[in-house]
């Protein structure tokens, strides 16, 4: 499917792709990320926050909680954690980029810095398994307080996670929005799903149809991707109950982008 990728752009030759190694991702702009992203809730925030909660729901219906999750590549964002809080012990945060770690383990660690996510737990609060955490900065602080390599804030990469080691997973806009490469954002996916032991549930989100994107005054990669992109590598893996969804929203976060996908599934044995 992705040789025919939605409005991609032609290249004179590879020399032209940038790939992952390519962008200064130690110094990424992460307050600036941050506040043209996550300062407010926006409406696909919330329309991904009410695809995704009732699918954990649904999946741990019955089952018990986990005992570690992983969010891979979580920049500046906290709610994929959020929305898997009530259903493990653990979690770890990870990210590419030495700011972004920085930025996570001041959000989490630090009792004194400001907490901005309540908007986002508002979505979710009065839910089953959620309405059980009163107080869901503390929550998450304690989640990411566990055995070190298993849980924590740890800088790593998407291509550099251990094997079936995690029974929860989430991935937000991270395979399609660090390469220009097709192949690296295929690697990215397989990675994600096999550090996930079988019959772990997950969820990812993906831009679609993006070409790079400007953070400040630095330009970063995009895959220009579609819905077909990634069921396909999804069910490449053996995925089961998979969905994928490209959003409605019509509010844009930003330019240069055609819509968001949300894809959810269990990890196949």
């Amino acid at each position: 499917m992705l040789p025919s990728m939605v409005d991609a752009p032609v290249r004179l030759c590879d020399a032209t792709v940038q790939r992952n190694a390519d962008p200064d991702w130690e110094s990424f702009p992460s307050d600036e990320y941050w506040r043209r992203n996550y300062a407010r809730i926006h409406a696909a925030d919330r329309e991904i926050i009410h695809q995704v909660s009732p699918f954990f729901r649904k999946a741990f219906n019955g089952r018990d909680p986990v005992h570690r999750a992983i969010d891979v590549g979580s920049g500046t964002n906290l709610y994929p954690a959020l929305l898997m809080l009530p259903w493990t012990k653990e979690i770890l945060l990870t990210d590419h980029s030495k700011s972004n770690v920085s930025w996570l383990r001041h959000q989490v660690v630090d009792e004194a810095a400001p907490w901005t996510w309540q908007p986002f737990w508002r979505e979710v609060r009065d839910f089953k398994g959620y309405n059980r955490i009163g107080d869901p900065r503390r929550r998450l602080r304690q989640a990411c307080a566990g055995s070190p390599g298993d849980a924590g804030i740890e800088q790593r990469s998407v291509f550099e996670l251990s094997p079936a080691r995690w029974q929860l997973g989430t991935m937000f806009f991270v395979a399609e929005s660090i390469t220009e490469e097709p192949e690296e954002f295929r690697t990215a996916i397989q990675s994600f799903v096999g550090a996930l032991q079988p019959n772990s549930p997950f969820a990812a989100t993906f831009m679609a149809g993006s070409h790079g994107y400007l953070v400040g005054d630095t330009f970063f990669p995009a895959l220009g991707i579609a819905p077909d992109d990634v069921r396909e590598q999804f069910e490449k893996l053996g995925v089961s109950e998979l969905s994928v969804d490209l959003l409605k929203t019509k509010d844009r976060v930003r330019e240069g982008y055609t819509g968001m996908i949300v894809a959810t599934g269990i990890v196949g044995s």
